[in-house]
């Protein structure tokens, strides 16, 4: 590959990194990328390939938050079942869907969710003090699997999900939403390569460069403090970035 794309994905991911361990919405910038810098990937296999360097930001992200004595690993327990079932579901799916459908429905959802990125996340944080709610009830499992059929298919922006999950739904502050979302996307991501995989979806390379950069960012984003201004400064700019690759993919 050319030492300049390669620079550049790895660029994409230790943003993607960064932004997806502090908050989420960072993946948006991923397939995009791939798309454009991968040598003309199809859609599809830019998703698959895409899944590496998220898992390598999760397990950067998961391990920092873990020895830091903040991840919430009874709750764990009981989310990441449902959610793996519905990411396996939803990846099996996604090896299904010709390119012809899979690149309208990615860049519509790039769309959506990149104006989704510029929610604050602070909106989804409850109060000081704040009990955590325990998952139980067959509504909230509901929730759960459908969460993990969208990280299944689409992944983009499931970050922002989870967190409105684990924040604004369960309750948890948004450092302990933080550590448990890259727990949970940990698990059901590797399972997701693994379905993508199988199915000869994954471009290896651009996925290696991509995933250096991840867990850089990942890796320094877990260990320091942003203010919110800056996590908004950082949001825009990924937006920016997202509109401008999706009008470049449209027009390519």
């Amino acid at each position: 590959m050319d030492p300049l794309h390669a620079a550049a994905l790895a660029g994409a991911g230790l943003v993607a990194g960064a932004l997806n361990t502090l908050a989420g919405g960072g993946s948006l910038l991923l397939v995009p990328a791939l798309m454009l810098l991968g040598g003309g990937m199809p859609a599809t296999e830019a998703n698959a390939s895409s899944r590496v360097a998220i898992f390598a930001q999760c397990l950067a992200g998961a391990a920092t938050f873990t020895r830091g004595g903040v991840t919430p690993k009874g709750a764990a327990v009981r989310i990441v079942p449902a959610v793996l079932v519905g990411a396996l579901v939803g990846a099996w799916v996604a090896t299904l869907l010709p390119d012809r459908v899979y690149e309208p429905l990615l860049l519509g959802t790039l769309a959506v969710m990149a104006v989704g990125l510029l929610v604050n996340p602070s909106r989804f944080a409850p109060p000081p003090g704040t009990e955590p709610r325990v998952v139980r009830g067959l509504g909230a499992y509901a929730v759960l699997f459908a969460a993990g059929v969208y990280g299944g298919v689409l992944q983009a922006g499931a970050g922002l999900v989870f967190l409105g999950i684990l924040a604004g739904g369960l309750r948890f502050d948004l450092v302990k939403a933080n550590a448990l979302k890259a727990l949970v996307m940990l698990v059901y991501i590797a399972a997701t390569v693994a379905v993508f995989a199988a199915a000869g979806l994954v471009n290896w390379e651009p996925a290696a460069y991509m995933s250096v950069g991840s867990v850089i960012g990942a890796w320094g984003a877990a260990r320091m403090a942003m203010s919110a201004r800056g996590v908004m400064i950082t949001k825009v700019v990924v937006v920016c970035a997202v509109v401008g690759m999706g009008i470049a993919i449209v027009l390519r």
